[in-house]
């Protein structure tokens, strides 16, 4: 189950945010960056390129340009570390929500190994106020094992659905705000009540006639923010 947060008293509409991370709360996608820095280059390119000619799922293309990596987790994560950069106004989007009471779901069908520390990077008291629902990895010198996050398989192709989590989130009584940029993102667009788009989600979600606002910065976020 999602833990959600008691709303302030008063409050008429109860929001809760679901937040990409690669590309979304980082400027780039940092997951790209441990396979291509970790597994290779080729591997990864060779990997993307069947992806996107429909050989196979997004599940399996985590499998295949993570599970090659033996590196240790404190080498991944001290890359993720320093390679990260956070989008412009984060850290104030994670107060504003913080201040008011709101569910912030950092929701990534990515690695904990490399969102994990560049998270524990924020102010302890943001960080404190943050959930994290990502799938797992488990490191070794035979290679990394990924585990897909359980009770969220929503749509069956990314291997840990958000619009599954967003779901789960109208179900507690919340109404969603999604903040993403990418494939993985359209599910819980399509659930979300409001959407942030930025990057391949905007023109998604014209296609699909899907609402939404495009952002680049999360103070154009705040200060749209129905909260």
């Amino acid at each position: 189950m999602l833990e959600p947060t008691s709303p302030p008293a008063g409050r008429p509409d109860r929001w809760a945010v679901l937040c990409d991370f690669d590309g979304t709360a980082v400027l780039e996608d940092i997951g790209d960056r441990v396979a291509i820095r970790f597994a290779g280059h080729d591997l990864w390119r060779r990997e993307c390129d069947a992806y996107k000619a429909g050989a196979f799922s997004f599940s399996e293309l985590l499998r295949r340009i993570f599970e090659p990596i033996t590196a240790p987790a404190e080498e991944i994560a001290a890359f993720a570390r320093a390679a990260a950069v956070l989008r412009p106004g984060f850290e104030r989007f994670v107060e504003h929500a913080r201040r008011g009471g709101l569910p912030f779901v950092v929701c990534s069908a990515g690695l904990d190994v490399y969102i994990t520390p560049v998270l524990d990077r924020l102010p302890p008291e943001l960080r404190a106020s943050l959930q994290l629902r990502s799938n797992h990895a488990t490191c070794s010198p035979e290679g990394m094992r990924v585990s897909f996050h359980q009770g969220f398989e929503g749509c069956g192709k990314c291997g840990f659905c958000k619009g599954a989590v967003a779901r789960a989130l109208q179900a507690e009584g919340y109404k969603v705000v999604l903040c993403g940029d990418g494939t993985a993102d359209r599910c819980a667009a399509a659930a979300a009540d409001l959407v942030f788009a930025r990057g391949k989600l905007v023109r998604y979600c014209g296609e699909e006639r899907i609402r939404c606002i495009p952002f680049e910065s999360f103070d154009e976020v705040i200060a749209r923010f129905p909260a």
